[in-house]
């Protein structure tokens, strides 16, 4: 049989000593309103908690005793904990896999430096590659997105044919590059009888090729 009380006016319910409780044995408990709660401590022992709201406000008061630090721990064993929290001291969010009840104990890594989620490495700049684990980045292999420039020094190794849509530039070399073995070098430096300016090292043969006009005139001399 349905139950309705309509009350006007505040409606209380009060227990008398300090350590009686007020109990309701049902299945379902449905609030059509705000529900506020005063009072230190809120226990909710469920397997599973809906939350439709996008944010959880935490901290709201930002006056309680860790008002710098505040977030979100998780049991690991009876005594342990690990947690989420904003460092208001630091300005950064941290993470911690061992801390105590409060989030103010162990260790504390940004989330930018923790494992898993570690800082670019190298200059400004670098590109970044696997490093037995970790990023890492060197001087020597630059992305310039101002100049939309890829800049390499030292030895670029391509296995498999290389396309390039547009002019090939190649630096004036001061002297000739060593030789290496099964391979061809080509570099540039200033044009000699050839006409080109691109030399080529193969074993211990070194010179310029020879551009169509030079050609030419040799073969009409020879």
């Amino acid at each position: 049989m349905n139950t309705k009380k309509r009350i006007d006016g505040d409606y209380y319910i009060q227990t008398i000593n300090s350590d009686d409780r007020v109990y309701i044995d049902t299945n379902t408990v449905e609030v059509d309103g705000n529900l506020v709660v005063h009072g230190n401590l809120t226990y909710i022992n469920t397997d599973e908690l809906n939350i439709s709201d996008p944010f959880i406000m935490l901290n709201s008061s930002n006056t309680a005793t860790y008002s710098a630090n505040s977030g979100i721990l998780t049991h690991k064993t009876a005594s342990t904990y690990a947690g989420l929290r904003y460092n208001d001291d630091n300005s950064r969010w941290e993470i911690s896999i061992n801390t105590g009840t409060n989030g103010d104990t162990g260790v504390w890594d940004e989330l930018a430096t923790a494992s898993g989620a570690v800082t670019p490495g190298g200059p400004n700049t670098a590109i970044q590659y696997n490093n037995n684990g970790i990023f890492a980045g060197e001087s020597q292999l630059t992305w310039d997105q101002a100049s939309d420039t890829l800049a390499i020094t030292g030895t670029f190794n391509a296995i498999g044919n290389v396309s390039v849509d547009g002019p090939i530039h190649l630096a004036d070399q001061s002297s000739v590059p060593a030789a290496v073995a099964n391979t061809t070098v080509l570099y540039a430096n200033v044009a000699g009888s050839g006409g080109t300016g691109v030399y080529f090292v193969d074993g211990t043969t070194t010179d310029e090729l020879v551009s169509k006009s030079k050609a030419i005139v040799y073969g009409i001399i020879f």
